[in-house]
């Protein structure tokens, strides 16, 4: 495991492990964004993924972005996944085969790459995970094809800052001393839109940014949904109360809650910033030169 300091192995299953919880979280972003273009959509759009025989997803999970590969690839061609959740392991086969694809997938951390052939595979995608393991960047450029293209979405900095504002002030309210930046916000800013150039640009020669500005409308009457879905993300929205105040977790979460609630019913509504952004990456810069622009002597 990648050693990161902010999210272990065990706070990624955690928040993914219940299949079901996660096409919630899915749905309910469906059910209540502004932005009604599916990113996925937004991702493949214009590009032609006709010569792809070889793919490799990382954090594929139960094979949403997968699906959206129909028809899109080289006949006959492989996808392979790598997820740390066996339980992902159903849903991302049956997802291959509605493409109608060859596949297999591979129960483990994204670190896994460093095992696979250099420029072995034609595409590579990420689909909101890269922020887990940044530092594979230069991996993902090596197992790329010169010809090939890498696929990431990653949050803004300031996506969920609704609900993430509250963290702090929900800690001060119960008389909790909160950190400085909280776990979540940290994560986000290891890749996200703001960043994201700066980051790949090292191993890759052509990056090409798609925004995707987007926000989560919740009537007050149904405010519960967006509850459920601060609920589901627990362990990642809430990972400095579990690691500090374990104790005190349910008084937060409370708390925060019935905040929410509150924001709801005097507004009529509560939104929830959902900014997102796709990088299209090209020109994999080769292994020395690789190192060269991250500033490491050869």
């Amino acid at each position: 495991m990648i050693k990161q300091n902010l999210f272990s192995d065990d706070d990624i299953r955690k928040t993914y492990e219940v299949v079901p919880d996660h096409k919630f979280t899915r749905d309910v972003i469906t059910s209540y964004s502004t932005n009604r273009d599916d990113i996925r959509d937004v991702a493949l759009r214009g590009l032609d993924l006709k010569s792809c025989y070889k793919v490799l997803e990382l954090g594929c999970g139960y094979g949403h972005f997968t699906e959206r590969l129909a028809g899109r690839l080289a006949d006959g061609a492989h996808i392979t996944g790598l997820d740390l959740l066996e339980g992902n392991r159903a849903g991302f086969m049956a997802a291959v085969e509605r493409a109608g694809y060859q596949g297999d997938f591979i129960r483990s951390g994204a670190e896994m790459i460093r095992e696979f052939d250099t420029q072995g595979f034609d595409l590579v995608i990420a689909s909101y995970s890269l922020y887990f393991f940044p530092g594979l960047i230069s991996e993902i450029a090596r197992v790329l094809k010169p010809e090939g293209v890498f696929i990431t979405i990653t949050h803004s900095n300031f996506s969920l800052k609704e609900i993430t504002r509250l963290i702090p002030h929900s800690l001060k309210a119960i008389g909790l001393a909160p950190p400085k930046v909280i776990a979540i916000n940290r994560l986000f800013h290891s890749f996200s839109q703001e960043v994201g150039t700066r980051k790949l640009a090292p191993y890759f020669r052509a990056i090409e940014m798609i925004r995707y500005p987007n926000a989560m409308v919740f009537p007050f009457e149904r405010i519960i949904d967006c509850i459920n879905y601060i609920s589901k993300k627990r362990f990642l929205l809430f990972k400095d109360i579990s690691r500090q105040y374990p104790e005190r977790m349910d008084d937060v979460q409370l708390h925060i809650y019935q905040r929410v609630s509150s924001l709801a019913r005097d507004n009529g509504f509560f939104t929830v910033t959902k900014d997102d952004a796709v990088f299209r990456c090209r020109a994999p810069l080769p292994g020395e030169a690789t190192l060269l622009a991250a500033g490491t002597s050869v």
